[in-house]
């Protein structure tokens, strides 16, 4: 696998734990420049270090276009983009949208 992918991946990874360490209801949407690392690595059969498959709930052994699959899961459903200050929080504003 190109080292340029592992960079990558890794640096999605730690913003990623970051994220899900927000509550939900102030959590921003998933970053979408996570759909490049994910689209990259959807074919990448070499299993990911332990650290990486506990990140995102996955086996022991679990390859990176496994990873891929699920950080795709976060964002196709989602109907907007994060936004370019405050990630992985929501700008205060939307949270207390949210909140009304």
């Amino acid at each position: 696998m190109h080292p340029a992918k592992v960079f990558e991946f890794e640096r999605l990874v730690k913003e990623f734990v970051a994220w899900r360490a927000v509550p939900c209801d102030e959590r921003a949407p998933a970053a979408a420049w996570w759909w490049g690392p994910a689209m990259a690595l959807r074919t990448e059969t070499n299993p990911m270090p332990a650290e990486f498959c506990t990140t995102f709930d996955l086996p022991d052994g679990a390859s990176y276009a496994d990873a891929a699959q699920s950080l795709m899961a976060f964002l196709a459903p989602q109907t907007s983009q994060a936004p370019s200050t405050g990630f992985p929080r929501r700008p205060k504003r939307l949270q207390e949208d949210a909140a009304t």
